[in-house]
């Protein structure tokens, strides 16, 4: 028996002005899709006894996850008659970035931002019917740090695979495989570059699932030149398409041409791979924009043009008549990715946007490559 102490949007704590919401899952199987409440046991069936507090000190696990965000260039293939379905091409980025830290509790918690607290809450949900407790104890999870929601960053994949992984580590599972993990977060249903990229970072080929249940194979993984630098321009207020939105915008696009894919696949494997394992600057530049330009040329009945956002098509025009030529957009948008050659080139960069008042109404940061896998300390 439980007693519910109170629902979405009145269960919360103010702590250093951020909105903390503990949200007490495992208690009920009858809460509604997306809501968030706080659980606790009544006298009856009170965990926190002597006996059980001495259990769970001796079964204590801590650990925190950290993460990049995955920049996602575009698919290879999208509704082909046969062989690799979505694939596509990216590069894993040191932020921004999750954190998420979770050690052995009484009952699953979430303490976190309400957006980021609602997405956890949901799952947690489905963590729990694939990993049913394995030694009685809850998992107590704590966001730190999260990905902005929808500017084409994966927030969704890192954030799930945090959450999934932290979980299994508290539950003493032994060590799960990478499907294992997006399975029970929902993850990686078209493009597996995010979830390979928390495997492992760096610059990533993803092959194309052959069958629907397949998670795409991971075809090349190398390291991103580490002194080479992102500069990422976001439209503020402004968000790409998501969830059925984007759905919807994958079941209108007509199929990719065999033609595209293959000239696709030729970038990738006759410049872009090579001028990255071969630090080739200005090559790698330049397959960066025309893979990129030719996806949005797909996309643009969806998203409204080659780029998502009039300014961002205008930051990058502007850009690439100073010389930047290495500019694309990660996945739906609405951000840009700009390409330099080294740090001081892309702080010079930013500088001069954020400097300019005409560009007030976008926001830009310097980003290094990430080339490692998630972060996990266990202590």
């Amino acid at each position: 028996m439980t007693e519910i102490l109170a629902t979405y949007g009145s269960c919360s704590l103010d702590v250093a002005g951020d909105l903390t919401i503990v949200c007490m899952l495992r208690a009920t199987n009858s809460l509604c899709e997306g809501a968030l409440v706080r659980i606790v046991p009544i006298d009856g069936e009170r965990i926190a006894t002597k006996k059980r507090s001495r259990e769970l000190k001796n079964l204590m696990t801590n650990v925190v996850i950290t993460t990049g965000a995955r920049l996602h260039f575009g698919p290879l293939s999208v509704a082909a008659p046969a062989g690799g379905r979505f694939g596509g091409v990216g590069v894993m980025i040191e932020s921004p970035r999750v954190v998420v830290s979770a050690r052995t509790a009484e009952i699953d918690s979430v303490q976190a931002d309400e957006q980021t607290a609602t997405r956890v809450a949901n799952f947690l949900r489905h963590i729990r019917q694939a990993l049913p407790v394995g030694n009685g104890s809850g998992c107590e999870l704590t966001v730190t740090q999260t990905i902005p929601s929808h500017c084409g960053f994966g927030s969704g994949t890192q954030l799930g695979l945090a959450v999934a992984l932290a979980a299994s580590v508290v539950d003493n599972e032994p060590k799960p495989g990478l499907e294992t993990l997006a399975r029970r977060v929902g993850r990686g249903l078209r493009s597996a570059v995010g979830l390979h990229g928390f495997a492992q970072g760096g610059f990533l080929v993803d092959g194309g699932r052959a069958e629907t249940h397949q998670l795409g194979t991971l075809v090349s993984r190398v390291d991103f030149p580490s002194d080479w630098r992102f500069v990422l321009a976001v439209p503020q207020q402004t968000v790409g398409l998501s969830g059925e939105a984007e759905q919807s915008a994958f079941a209108s696009q007509p199929p990719m041409s065999q033609q595209l894919t293959a000239e696709l696949c030729r970038i990738v494997l006759m410049d872009w791979l090579p001028s990255v394992i071969e630090a080739d600057f200005a090559r790698c530049a330049e397959s960066l924009f025309t893979f990129g330009h030719a996806v949005g040329q797909f996309f643009s009945p969806a998203q409204g043009g080659v780029f998502a956002h009039p300014r961002m098509a205008e930051w990058a025009a502007l850009i690439r008549q100073r010389g930047i030529q290495g500019v694309a957009q990660t996945s739906w948008g609405p951000t840009l990715a700009a390409l330099c050659s080294s740090e001081a080139l892309a702080h010079q960069l930013k500088q001069d946007f954020m400097t300019d008042a005409a560009w007030h109404d976008c926001s830009f940061d310097v980003v290094s490559p990430l080339n490692r896998g998630a972060n996990v300390t266990v202590g």
